[in-house]
């Protein structure tokens, strides 16, 4: 499948909008462009929309994981923002998704506006 990657800044804030599947053939692709925001270092948030992607993988788990890192490392928050349910099934099931989905500090809210248990 094709994938595509917008790109917005709304103050001290970059959102990376990938769009398609998170996979071993595209996982290296959003990497780069990742990689390149933080070598810019002119945000302190850099927040991934997850909401148009349609799969998530072993590679793209490991690098929204790596790029998490990378970002910290840099003073950068990194967080994922409204995963679709495959995205979310997998980042339950590999109990990843308080650590990367919300914002940090506090307990992520499900869509339907409760809190997670």
């Amino acid at each position: 499948m094709a994938f595509d990657c917008t790109i917005e800044r709304d103050g001290d804030t970059v959102v990376l909008a990938p769009e398609g599947e998170l996979d071993l053939e595209n996982a290296g692709l959003l990497r780069q462009v990742v990689q390149q925001v933080l070598d810019r270092r002119d945000c302190t948030r850099l927040d991934l929309e997850m909401s148009a992607v349609t799969f998530l993988d072993s590679s793209g788990l490991g690098m929204l994981v790596a790029a998490q890192r990378a970002a910290a490392a840099n003073g950068i928050t990194l967080r994922l923002h409204a995963p679709g349910p495959v995205v979310r099934m997998v980042l339950e099931v590999t109990d990843l998704y308080d650590r990367l989905v919300g914002e940090p500090g506090t307990e992520p809210v499900q869509p339907d506006g409760a809190a997670r248990a």
